[in-house]
């Protein structure tokens, strides 16, 4: 028997068996009735994503919401009996499970074919089920009792009462500011008394201090002494003229004479300047580029670009075609990604990083 023919069976099984499966209630597709017993079977679909036969007592078994339910003795999460829960008094407030006397959160990967010791709800300790309540719309991840703040569920040691959040990257007490991590609410060593919020990302503290944090790569805190704030234009998130200055992910920008009042962005999403220019040079990667001409320069695509008498890829010269006719096209009409006047037709490659401009073999 082959292969195939083995999986068409195997799937007209599963078929079979879920086929005169019931759903429980409309207020969840993921609990079923069959032959006498509860499965949980995400979506209805149990060839896809898995099915689990619980053990609950159909007699008494009802869905709360979605992946939650209960019997008389257990509450149920994807299927699965929890250990910690009260099941007389739990319920779901505003999408957060509590019982009287805890709040609970998830971690890991729910699925409904692994073991259910690793499908528990945890306690997150010291939170107030009765006023515990989270603050996303402020920061993702935030949320506070009557007495605490929490941050990815762990309790903040914050004051209370001054707490605020600045932006995505900094919140503050009457005491303190601290950088918002990937790991937590680290403390800084400022004091919170004239700070501003500039944009989602950056702060300014006396009027002195620009402040950004990058959460990636290690970079952590970065600050740049500002002479005066008296002008401050953002181009995108990440990159701010402030005066003279051009600041991208809070670095000055890499050419330090880069004039502000002409400088734009051509190219580069993420704090990436791949192209740029000010009224004087054009910039690859924030450095300068002497042989670009910034009145007639264009991007044409990514690192690909071009002058009134060059091509360019990256920082590099690319001899060979037309200048003048050099254009990109349009692949749904064509096979190749650029093309000149003169019949040289290239693909757009990478390779380990670097693009290249690949000649099109003519028959």
């Amino acid at each position: 028997m082959n292969s195939i023919l083995k999986m068409g069976i195997i799937s007209a099984l599963i078929s079979l068996l879920f086929s005169c499966k019931e759903q429980v209630s409309p207020l969840s597709e993921d609990y079923y009735k069959k032959s006498g017993a509860i499965y949980f079977i995400p979506g209805g679909n149990g060839f896809e994503r898995g099915a689990r036969k619980t053990v609950a007592d159909i007699a008494s078994f009802s869905v709360i919401k979605d992946v939650y339910a209960r019997d008389k003795d257990h509450l149920y999460f994807m299927g699965c009996p929890q250990q910690l829960v009260d099941v007389n008094t739990f319920q779901l407030k505003n999408k957060i499970p509590i019982d009287q006397q805890h709040v609970f959160k998830f971690e890991g990967f729910a699925s409904a074919t692994s073991d259910c010791s690793q499908n528990q709800l945890t306690i997150i300790e010291g939170a107030d089920p009765a006023t515990y309540t989270t603050l996303y719309h402020q920061l993702p991840a935030l949320a506070k009792d009557k007495t605490h703040y929490f941050y990815k569920d762990q309790p903040l040691h914050v004051d209370y009462a001054t707490f605020s959040v600045v932006n995505s990257n900094f919140v503050k007490d009457k005491n303190q500011l601290y950088a918002v991590t990937d790991k937590g609410i680290l403390s800084l060593d400022y004091k919170t008394d004239h700070i501003k919020a500039l944009n989602a990302l950056y702060i300014l503290l006396d009027d002195k201090k620009l402040l950004y944090y990058e959460p990636y790569q290690g970079i952590g805190l970065l600050e740049i002494e500002i002479p005066s704030p008296n002008k401050i234009k953002f181009l995108n998130e990440k990159t701010v003229l402030i005066d003279q200055l051009v600041i991208i992910s809070g670095k000055k920008f890499g050419y330090p004479e880069v004039d502000a009042g002409s400088f734009e962005l051509l190219e580069g999403s993420n704090g990436n300047a791949l192209w740029s220019r000010d009224k004087n040079h054009v910039y690859y990667e924030q450095q300068i580029f002497t042989e670009a001409d910034p009145k007639t320069f264009e991007v044409l695509k990514f690192a690909v670009a071009k002058d009134a008498k060059h091509i360019f890829i990256g920082n590099k010269i690319f001899n060979g075609p037309d200048v003048k006719s050099f254009k990109k096209v349009d692949k749904s009409q064509v096979n190749h990604d650029f093309e000149d006047d003169l019949g040289n037709k290239y693909w757009y490659q990478t390779n380990k990083g670097q693009v290249l401009l690949v000649p099109v073999t003519k028959k």
